[in-house]
């Protein structure tokens, strides 16, 4: 019987950001393979669409389903509580007809709130359970954010039980994991980091080496606080005038006090604000750049950078969350403090005064991307995992009684 794998997640393309992309690509590199693989997720109505899909190697080809629930969404790169209480009402009757009509091997779940959440309203019989840990869902990620601290620290005990309720937990970096125990001492996690899309994301073709007459700075992002945008506009206004030009590709709450300051500080006539592009156009705003600069204050995954690294474009990051994962200062880029406009301008500028570096770099950054961030890699990991669970599944003493256990 093939693998089948239900995939819960309340943002997917095209609502939400990496979590939603990673989902999208897990799922059908997992069909790719001869899976069949359901999602649930969130819709502006009621639909289902089915696909064939087959790697070109796999026995047999894969289905990959994606339900969409009607339920109610800020907007595509933005849902609040309301939102996701929304899809949780909209998802449950969704999900307990599937589970009624199929036989899973394994739940997926991406995020442990809200979409964790609900696991307590779904009777998943013996079906072994992943969470996958994104960033905003593990108290403590981004201590900027104080309403989504508060609401931490209000659903603790919920979180606390579905992390016992995993079968597995994966983090999507290890910096993520390790704040894990400040709400659950003693869970056991599994890292998993996200893919790329190779084929998408790629350098442009025959790569300039010479010095370009300006230098062209690119940041993907939503434009929110814990993104650093605001260090990164301030960087920017210390540079040499008409040698720089930044683009900014995204949309958020941020935007209009960032246009503010990059015209206060007599710079916004180099500061372009791209809003929100489709995924080909970002693809082909990477091979149009210089240089990768996005100088986030709290960062999980950061598929931004991993785009980045795709594109041979060398990075300046800065040295938070799962960044230094994927970027090894002074190899793949230049990391700095997080909240450092000089030392982020100084970081711009030295690369940007060395284009045989930022060609070596940029030639590393796409054997890096090959090597590890494939998603044919990333999926073969997620599918030791579900083995990993199935055979343990048996030896479970009770719902929510054993932690994780990591491989």
């Amino acid at each position: 019987m093939p693998l089948r794998v239900l995939l819960l997640n309340y943002e997917y393309p095209p609502n939400g950001g990496g979590a939603g992309v990673a989902t999208e690509m897990l799922a059908r590199s997992l069909a790719a393979r001869g899976t069949r693989v359901d999602v649930v997720t969130a819709g502006a109505t009621d639909s289902s669409e089915s696909v064939l899909l087959w790697d070109g190697v796999a026995e047999d080809e894969g289905i990959l389903t994606v339900h969409r629930v009607k339920c109610r969404r800020s907007s595509v790169h933005k849902a609040g509580m309301l939102d996701a209480a929304s899809y949780l009402l909209a998802a449950r009757p969704a999900i307990r007809r599937l589970i009624a009509t199929n036989r899973y091997h394994v739940a997926h779940v991406f995020f442990s709130l809200p979409t964790g959440a609900l696991l307590p309203l779904l009777d998943l019989r013996d079906v072994p359970v992943v969470v996958s840990l994104r960033g905003s869902d593990v108290p403590g990620h981004d201590p900027h954010d104080r309403m989504l601290a508060l609401a931490h620290r209000m659903l603790r005990p919920l979180t606390r039980w579905i992390w016992r309720r995993a079968d597995r937990v994966v983090a999507v970096c290890d910096t993520l994991g390790r704040l894990t125990p400040r709400t659950l001492p003693g869970l056991r996690y599994s890292v998993v980091h996200d893919g790329v899309d190779l084929e998408r994301f790629r350098p442009a073709a025959g790569r300039r080496r010479r010095q370009p007459e300006r230098i062209r700075c690119l940041a993907v992002a939503r434009l929110v606080e814990r993104k650093g945008l605001r260090d990164l506009i301030r960087a920017f206004a210390e540079l040499e005038r008409h040698r720089f030009e930044l683009e900014i590709v995204g949309t958020g709450p941020e935007e209009r006090e960032l246009r503010d300051l990059a015209d206060a500080l007599g710079v916004a006539g180099e500061v372009r604000f791209m809003g929100a592009l489709d995924r080909p156009a970002v693809a082909e705003r990477y091979r149009a750049a210089d240089l990768f600069t996005l100088p986030p204050l709290a960062e999980a995954s950061g598929n931004a950078y991993a785009e980045a690294l795709a594109s041979g474009l060398p990075i300046v990051g800065t040295t938070v969350g799962g960044i230094p994962d994927l970027v090894e200062h002074g190899v793949n880029g230049l990391l700095v403090p997080p909240g450092d406009p000089a030392a982020l301008a100084t970081a711009i500028r030295t690369l940007a005064d060395d284009p045989h570096r930022r060609h070596e770099i940029a030639r590393r950054n796409r054997l890096k991307a090959e090597s590890v961030l494939d998603w044919h890699r990333i999926t073969a990991r997620y599918l030791t995992v579900y083995r990993g669970i199935q055979r343990l599944r048996p030896a479970r003493r009770g719902v929510a009684e054993l932690p994780s256990t990591i491989w």
